[in-house]
Order: structure tokens, then sequence, then C-alpha cells
């Protein structure tokens, strides 16, 4: 039998295998499906459209050029990207998955960076937003704001170390920085059509993203169900001869799809409270296969995605030596679990961090702007 044909056959079994489990599980389908459907209405749909709508206005009306002149002085000695890299990686943190993906894949299409140049930028603007990690993670899952700040802080210094290692790893001296030359004039139009363009395009992009969580949360509920994870982490239990059965469960199951493997992880009671903070930075940074496969629906397929994997894996394991560093002496509140695992009425621990990042952000744009006078004068 020809090596195709075995491919073949192998997927319509694990199809059809699949096909029967869900059939034989509806009721833990439609559950996990309804909490799938409850995040993305609680938290993907609320934070990101916002966000896709004005990056659309952003990028047609020629704003990004301006974002490009005025970010350009730290993005370029930095991450040796230009100033227009600025938008995915601020996007990215803002809003969280697959926002940055979204943004820098834009950005490509429009000529304003370079295939090699996307390929590095994807490799840490791509992040968990502040409202899964302080709101779904550190208040719902384990009922702590302060731990879900502590995980952002971390998140956020892992996003920028991995951008820091790729300007050395992955270097493309041979291409040509593309950015908006400072002496160009920065044209904004701006029409109705616009408005509503982007509006349809960011809906029809975040029911992708919705579609995607909710699949990937009914398939990993369902192989939950059929005993899937226990039984690979036995297996490797038993080969490696080591206890960590529970640990490789909910690694497997996070790496799947990352809520409902931060959910087993905040439920789990054989596995000690410092190790699932390090084990939550970790999945946090990664982001799962069911982010991966957000990410291949913006990047075309002329973008490798090695690059990106590999820099989610270094930001996993720089989360979680940044987490316990931080956590090094000290005593982290984690309250008891509720059922309200996707409670996001965090506002008011979460405004003081964006207060304090909108005026850094203020700050050098006004430093530049002067800078950026002061230069023309001397021209």
């Amino acid at each position: 039998m020809k090596k195709s044909n075995i491919r073949g056959f192998m997927i319509i079994i694990i199809l059809t295998g699949l096909f029967v489990l869900l059939i034989s599980d509806t009721e833990g389908v439609l559950s996990s499906g309804q909490k799938a459907v409850e995040l993305c209405l609680k938290v993907i749909v609320p934070t990101l459209l916002p966000f896709f709508i004005i990056s659309r206005l952003i990028l047609n009306t020629g704003a990004i050029s301006a974002i490009g002149r005025i970010f350009g002085p730290v993005i370029r000695p930095l991450f040796n990207l230009p100033g227009s890299a600025a938008f995915p990686i601020i996007a990215g943190w803002f809003s969280g998955y697959p926002a940055g993906a979204k943004y820098t894949s834009d950005l490509y299409k429009k000529g304003m960076i370079t295939k090699k140049q996307a390929e590095r930028l994807l490799c840490f603007c791509n992040n968990s937003g502040p409202l899964f990690i302080v709101g779904a993670v550190g208040t719902g899952y384990f009922n702590s704001p302060e731990l879900g700040l502590i995980l952002l802080l971390c998140h956020i210094m892992a996003s920028f170390t991995v951008g820091i290692i790729q300007r050395f790893i992955f270097k493309d001296n041979s291409e040509e920085n593309v950015n908006v030359p400072s002496e160009m004039p920065v044209k904004i139009e701006f029409s109705s059509h616009m408005l509503t363009d982007a509006i349809i395009d960011s809906t029809a992009v975040l029911l992708r993203i919705c579609g995607t969580i909710v699949f990937f949360a009914v398939l990993v509920q369902t192989l939950e169900t059929a005993g899937f994870f226990t039984l690979l982490s036995s297996l490797i239990a038993f080969v490696t001869g080591l206890n960590i059965s529970d640990y490789i469960k909910i690694i497997t199951a996070g790496s799947f799809e990352i809520t409902y493997g931060l959910y087993l992880l905040s439920r789990s009671m054989a596995i000690p409270v410092h190790l699932k903070i390090l084990l939550t930075s970790f999945l946090c940074g990664f982001g799962g296969f069911s982010v991966f496969t957000q990410v291949t629906f913006f990047c075309p397929p002329e973008i490798k995605l090695k690059k990106y994997l590999f820099g989610k894996l270094i930001h996993g394991f720089a989360a979680s030596l940044f987490t316990g560093l931080f956590l090094i002496n000290r005593t982290v509140p984690v309250m008891s679990h509720t059922d309200n695992i996707y409670d996001t009425g965090t506002s008011k621990t979460i405004m003081p961090v964006y207060i304090l990042i909108l005026s850094i952000m203020i700050m050098y744009f006004l430093i530049a702007h002067r800078h950026g006078k002061k230069q023309r004068r001397l021209q």
C-alpha cells in the first residue's frame, strides 16, 4: 500500500473516531462549547473587535506612517525592525491573541515590512492580552487579580526578551529596511466607506477566531472524556519512570487549547501552587496550537512559521523564568476557586496599568516630537 493511501486511511480513521466521540458525548460537547462561546462573548469579542476596527482604519487611512516615524528611533535599535512594527507590538500587548499576527500580516500585505521582518516580528508580537491574563486567568481561574498582574508583567518582559533575542539570532542584513522616510509628508485620508469596510472585515475575522476557539475547546473536552490525555500521560510516566502524569496531562491539554489547559491546571490538587503559577506563565506565553491555527488564518503561505514557534517556546520559558524570579520569597494570595471562571470584572485593577503605559507612551511621543523638530531645524 502506498504511503499516500496509508495516510489517507489514517486520516479517515481519526476523523471517524472523533465524529463518534462527539456523538457519544453530546453533554460534554454542549458544555465545553457553551463555555467557549461565553469566553468569546465576554473576553474575545470586546477585546479584539474594537482593536481590529481601529487597526484597519489606521492602515487604510495612512496613519501607520505617522506611527512608524514616532516609534522608529526605539523599534529599530531594539529589534532591528522598522518603526511601523511598533503597531503590532503595542496592539498585541493590549488586545491579545491573535491581534499581533493579524497586524503583522496587514503590514506585510501593505508592503511596509519584508517577509523576513514579518517572520521575526511574529516571534514576539502575538501575545496574551491583559483582559485574558488578569481577568480570566488571574481573577477567574485563581481568584487573584494580584497574580494576574504579576503574570501580565512577566509576560510583557518575556515578549521584550524574545524581541531582543531574535534581533541577533535571525539577522536579515541583506534586506532593505522598509520604512517611511522621515522627510516624506504623512498623508492621512478618511472616508465613510472605510469605517464600514473595517467593521465588516473585522467581524469576519473575529468570527473565524471564535470558531477556532470553540472547535478546539470541544475537541480537547472530547479527548479528555475519551481518556486520551490520561492515557498519554500514563504512557509517558511509564516510559520515563517518573510520576508526572498530572503535569503531562495539563501541558498536553494546554498545548492544544490554552483556556482549557489553564482551567485544568488551576483545579489540579496534585501540583503545588508555585508550580501551577510557573506552568500558567509558560502556557500564556506559548499560546497553544489553537492560537497557532489562528495565526495561519492571517499569514500568507510564503511566511514560514518556524520562527514563530521557536519564539513562542522561548517566550513561554522566559515568562516562567521571570515569574519564578519574581515569586522568590514572595507570597501571592490565591483564593479558593469559583465556578465563574470567565469573570472579567477587573477593570479597576487593570486601569492603573493602562494609565501608566499610556503615560509613558505620551511622554515618549512628546520627546520624539521635540527631537524631530530640533533635527528639522538643524537641517
